[in-house]
């Protein structure tokens, strides 16, 4: 019985592990169901997802840029070129918990705000890429701070390394900022969008190679798959006319004229005559090309000595004197009576609205007379006025090598009346551009050719072959005779050293001849067609020396912010010419000559005593005038009797002895005194001579004076009010 029961015990343990192995089998059989059920589920319900993002992973191919061609200035150095660069892409899932920290670590490496970049990582996107491409070195550090992934807690570190990308392309690099900006341009993805960068960009871009990789479902390149398919062919370089050296002398009074006048816009040329090629230039608005999507698009797309055209104002009166004596319209010492001229019923005043007497036409350029270059455009006429318009090239764009150049705009046949005649004659009513007046300047400093403006000097192919190469280009020559050339080169001369006539002599240099003329104009509302009541373009040209030009240069100054009776070209422009060319006379070891050309110097006494102007503001005219005298100065007074306001040049420029200088008195007792004529007068004329007289003014309309509330010859206080009524046509 024992042993009876002792089987039957060992028979009962060995069916209960059969049992066990029959329900492993069974929960076995289960899970194995259940995952094939899985399986056919997801391919039922994501199968065509899955299938479609499978299929985005493939081998994608991209052009890869080719490392573009340097810009050289003239001697060879680069002032834009490429170097190799990666587009970085960062997986924000992972990032994102840690967006401030990782910003922290990152920032100094890409040289960013950490706050921005903090914002950029915390973005709801799968991948992001960053703005710019980042250079090697960049990349290295980008490779090795995702590496340390040192923002993360210790126990939530991952493969932080598949989380960045480097995608290879190249970047554009402008070592000086934004030197000459405005002329070199910008490349954005490769492509050139202004200046140089836009007009040789078939040279400079070169031919594109090209990239493969593979992508995942949300279009990023997977790490360690990018690969070079074809290598890229480099781009040509280009080399400028630029000269490094003058244009750092042209940037730092660019620097100096913004900085102190604040202008709307403003442009510096520096042009070769005797080859046409121009050796500085810049623009304002500026930007610094490293980081063009900074700047505002005005700046970006105008370039203000290229794409502008505006009333060149007095700038323009040494070209209509070159075409009346070249057609003997005049003779240079046949004399006027300056002051006023009535045309069509309206009335031309000097800018001084008295006028300086009996002048010669020579004198009227050194006095800036408008009458007397009304008298000279009528004498002159408009077939031989729009000839010499043609000749001298302001009749179409002068072709210089930069995109968007503009044109003038003149007078149509159908407008060309008398009063249009005479306002052209001295440069209002007209519209030309910097590069045209650079370009006809060059042809009356250079004997009479009429070169075609460049900044471009060579293309040369990467293994250092000239495969294009820029010579100057004669348009025309022979259409001034030399005698008229020489005639106005001495007037310009005069205009700088005569101490009696002369009202640009703040340009002259001590030992050197320098001929320049200033220009000042009222500016053009282009939505009306008026004139802007207080807004005003300042400008100087002018080449040095006299004699032998080595370089012409030109400035403007467009709506300075200064007071009405301060913006002047002699005021605001010339300190910023004469300059420069001081710099450029050094620059080229040009050794002052001692002798200037004076019509108050007799033959061998040339040289040039200088003196500061004294401060004449509030001196009555006896005071004024005795303390003129004991610099060796003169005086010109306008206005009542009382102090003076204001006086110009202003104190403290350095002058010629035996200089002119103007004052404006103003009484301010309650004595009255006669009200002047004021039709004709610019509103700035106007006002300035109410100004100076203790009179308010209140304006209707634009342009010139054509009524005033107080006739002429009415005896009126300081203090009272004079509306005057102004209307475009003068």
């Amino acid at each position: 019985m024992n042993r009876g029961g002792r089987r039957t015990g060992r028979q009962s343990s060995w069916k209960r592990p059969k049992r066990r192995l029959w329900a492993l089998q069974l929960a076995m059989v289960a899970t194995l169901g259940a995952v094939v059920w899985r399986i056919y589920d997801v391919q039922r319900v994501y199968g065509g997802t899955l299938k479609h993002d499978a299929a985005k992973v493939i081998d994608v191919t991209q052009p890869l840029l080719a490392p573009r061609g340097a810009i050289l200035d003239a001697e060879g150095n680069r002032l834009a070129y490429d170097v190799p660069a990666y587009y970085v892409d960062i997986e924000l899932q992972p990032i994102r918990p840690y967006a401030d920290e990782a910003a922290r670590i990152l920032a100094p490496i890409l040289g960013t705000n950490a706050s921005d970049l903090a914002a950029l990582l915390s973005k709801p996107a799968a991948w992001i890429q960053l703005p710019t491409p980042v250079e090697a070195i960049v990349k290295s550090k980008l490779e090795a701070a995702f590496a340390a992934h040192a923002w993360a807690p210790d126990d939530r570190r991952t493969a932080w390394s598949n989380c960045v990308t480097f995608t290879p392309t190249e970047l554009r690099v402008y070592p000086y900022g934004d030197f000459a900006a405005n002329a070199i341009g910008y490349v954005v993805k490769g492509v050139g969008e202004s200046g140089v960068e836009l007009e040789m960009n078939s040279y400079l871009a070169g031919q594109n190679g090209l990239i493969s990789y593979e992508q995942d479902p949300t279009g990023v390149p997977i790490p360690g798959s990018v690969h070079i398919v074809k290598a890229p062919k480099p781009g040509d370089n280009v080399q400028l006319t630029i000269d490094d050296t003058i244009q750092g002398y042209v940037e730092d009074q660019m620097d100096a004229l913004v900085q102190k006048y604040h202008p709307q816009h403003a442009a510096i040329v520096v042009s070769d005559p005797q080859t046409g090629a121009i050796l500085a230039m810049s623009s304002w608005p500026n930007f610094n090309p490293n980081q063009y999507w900074k700047a505002s698009l005005e700046a970006l797309s105008s370039n203000w000595a290229v794409s502008s055209a505006f009333e060149p104002g007095s700038t323009f009166k040494p070209f209509v004197l070159a075409a009346a004596l070249a057609t003997h319209s005049i003779n240079l010492y046949d004399t006027f009576q300056s002051g006023q001229i009535t045309i069509d019923g309206r009335t031309i005043h000097d800018w001084n609205y008295v006028g300086f007497g009996v002048l010669t036409y020579q004198q009227a350029l050194e006095e800036s007379s408008n009458v007397g270059f009304a008298r000279i455009a009528m004498a002159l006429g408009w077939p031989n006025l729009d000839k010499y318009l043609r000749l001298f090239g302001f009749t179409q764009p002068t072709g210089i090598d930069l995109p968007n150049e503009a044109t003038s705009i003149l007078f149509p046949p159908s407008e060309q009346g008398q009063l249009e005649l005479a306002t052209a004659g001295f440069g209002q009513g007209i519209a030309v551009t910097p590069m045209q007046q650079i370009m006809a300047m060059d042809a009356i400093a250079n004997g009479g050719r009429l070169l075609r403006p460049y900044i471009i000097s060579k293309v040369i192919s990467p293994s250092g072959k000239v495969i294009q190469e820029n010579r100057p280009t004669v348009i025309r020559q022979g259409f001034l005779p030399e005698s008229v050339i020489q005639e106005v080169r001495d007037t310009m001369v005069l205009d700088v050293s005569d101490s009696k006539h002369g009202i640009d002599t703040g340009a002259a240099i001590p030992g050197y001849e320098v001929a320049g003329k200033t220009g000042t104009a009222q500016i053009v509302d282009p939505a009306t067609g008026a004139y802007y009541q207080n807004k005003f373009e300042t400008s100087f040209i002018g080449f040095v020396p006299a004699q032998d030009p080595k370089v012409v240069v030109y400035v403007t100054v467009y709506d300075p912010q200064v007071a009405p009776d301060e913006a002047w070209g002699s005021t605001v422009a010339i300190p910023i010419a004469r300059a420069i060319m001081q710099e450029c006379l050094n620059y080229y070891h040009i050794p002052p000559t001692g002798a200037v050309k004076s019509l108050q110097t007799e033959p061998g006494q040339g040289q040039v005593a200088y003196v500061e102007t004294p401060n004449l503001v509030g001196m009555s005219q006896a005071e004024a005038e005795a303390a003129l005298a004991q610099d060796g100065l003169q005086g010109m007074f306008a206005g009542s009797s009382g102090v003076i306001e204001r006086q110009w040049p202003a104190p403290g420029v350095e002058v010629p002895r035996g200089s002119k200088l103007y004052a404006l008195l103003a009484n301010h007792q309650s004595a009255a005194f006669p009200m002047p004529d004021l039709t004709g007068l610019t509103l700035r004329d106007a006002a300035n001579l109410l100004a100076a007289m203790g009179l308010d003014v209140a304006t209707s309309g634009s342009g010139y004076v054509v009524g005033q509330s107080i006739p002429p010859g009415a005896r009126v206080k300081a203090g009272e009010t004079v509306e005057i009524r102004l209307s475009p046509k003068g």
